[in-house]
């Protein structure tokens, strides 16, 4: 993911009217990141953002509406953020939001150093830009989510399969029913402050000869 939006951060860069650098925002947890930057000019106005916790950038990916700042000497609703882009020669930037619909909000950040740089064809083209990269990050987290949800399924199955083997042996040794097997697993768990699975596999790895301390139900 981090190369497509570097990508697509460069592409916006270099076709966009007026645009020197760009940056990708993303807000996760209440946490902002620059995923991907053209230069050390977007990311450094991307952190003066962050370390203040306001500007364009997170307005637009939280509020999901285009973020402007046309002149950054008259800038009045982030005074020190734009102060902070008077000082590193960017009189203006525009922020789009990534129209990502899951948990992760974004944006595309968009840096020149003349004031009054972007006009309509700017926006449309970094509006453009914006959904590449919301597909990105939307494939990413697909991604995330297949693979973990692959990890737990696995786990639960190898913890079904080694509780289900413990329950045999108990049932073969204490000539008992698959209930009162699990219930004594249950009882033991309780007992040892362990995780039942550790206990199902304490008395397997007992039968199998491991070297294991286990405790019996």
């Amino acid at each position: 993911m981090d190369a497509m939006l570097l990508r697509i951060a460069e592409l916006a860069k270099r076709v966009t009217p007026g645009v020197v650098e760009a940056s990708v925002t993303l807000v996760s947890r209440h946490k902002a990141t620059s995923a991907a930057f053209t230069g050390p000019l977007s990311v450094q106005l991307d952190e003066s953002q962050y370390s203040r916790g306001e500007g364009p950038c997170l307005e637009a990916a939280v509020g999901q509406e285009i973020q402007e700042i046309t002149d950054a000497r008259e800038e009045t609703r982030w005074p020190g953020h734009a102060r902070e882009c008077v000082a590193r020669g960017s009189l203006s930037s525009m922020s789009v939001p990534l129209p990502v619909k899951e948990s992760v909000h974004g944006a595309l950040n968009l840096y020149a150093t003349e004031a009054h740089a972007f006009g309509d064809q700017a926006k449309a083209v970094a509006t453009e830009f914006a959904s590449y990269a919301a597909i990105a990050v939307q494939n990413r987290q697909l991604y995330d989510s297949t693979r973990e949800l692959a990890e737990h399924l696995d786990t639960a199955m190898r913890t079904r399969a080694v509780i289900e083997q413990a329950k045999g042996i108990l049932m073969s040794q204490r000539r008992c029913d698959a209930a009162e097997a699990f219930n004594l697993l249950a009882a033991a768990s309780q007992r040892s402050n362990r995780k039942l699975r550790d206990i199902a596999q304490a008395i397997v790895d007992g039968v199998d000869g491991t070297p294991r301390d286990r405790p019996g139900p």
